[in-house]
């Protein structure tokens, strides 16, 4: 059931990350992962409220909590990593920051294959739908050429 009540959503999770902000400073390893996931929800309510501009706050803040634990454990946080960066391409692209929007993208693509290397069957679709993302952002920057590689590459995943 969907009330549409997002701002009292955004509320408690605003709310929730605070306690969790909290408790990583008393047990970083423990309580890092679900304030990167809860942040990633933030983001979901920020962009349900079109609040694009904030949206890219949390996204850059999740990025950076994932990239510390991928240090620590790339095998269970690197595909959190990889979704987030390809999360922050959309939302850049979204701003019409095109360019910006490349390097996350990119680096989210680099993520999925070394994934796709190690898990095929879990990874695949993930990486067709970021290189499919980045054949939007290419054709929005008429890179045409390039557009034409990701597009390839994307048809032959899929």
């Amino acid at each position: 059931m969907n009330l549409n009540q997002h701002e009292e959503s955004l509320g408690v999770t605003e709310e929730s990350i605070t306690l969790y902000q909290s408790l990583v400073e008393k047990n970083p390893a423990s309580y890092t992962p679900n304030l990167g996931h809860q942040l990633s929800n933030l983001g979901v309510w920020l962009l349900n409220l079109n609040w694009h501009e904030e949206l890219l706050g949390a996204t850059e803040e999740s990025i950076t909590l994932y990239q510390s634990l991928v240090e620590k454990n790339p095998t269970s946080y690197t595909p959190h990593l990889a979704l987030q960066l390809g999360n922050l391409g959309i939302q850049l692209s979204n701003l019409n920051w095109h360019e910006e929007s490349l390097g996350a993208t990119e680096e989210s693509i680099t993520l999925y294959q070394s994934l796709v290397e190690k898990n095929p069957t879990s990874y695949t679709s993930d990486l067709a739908c970021e290189l499919s993302h980045l054949g939007v952002l290419l054709s929005n920057l008429n890179w045409h050429e390039e557009l034409l590689g990701a597009t390839e590459e994307s048809i032959i995943l899929y």
